[in-house]
């Protein structure tokens, strides 16, 4: 089994087991929809904010490759 695949499967089982943790939980539905929405919330904004960081960041190492490459050209002509 590939790592990668190893990884998918860990991370599916784990979320099966938060998921009947948070339906078997004595809480009221609507309170545990109520927590499972703010918390989503909160996910996806990190998560957002998570790849708009890499993206910037891969974005600048473009610019330098791209720089790099123009001068390089530049040179050997």
């Amino acid at each position: 089994m590939k790592s990668s695949n190893a990884f998918g499967c860990t991370l599916l089982i784990f979320g099966l087991g938060v998921l009947a943790g948070i339906l078997i939980a004595p809480r009221k539905g609507e309170e545990t929809r109520k927590i499972l929405k703010e918390r989503m919330e909160e996910c996806c904004s990190k998560t957002c904010g998570f790849i708009t960081e890499k993206t910037a960041e891969v974005r600048k190492q473009a610019e330098k490759y791209a720089e790099k490459l123009k001068k390089n050209i530049e040179e050997s002509e």
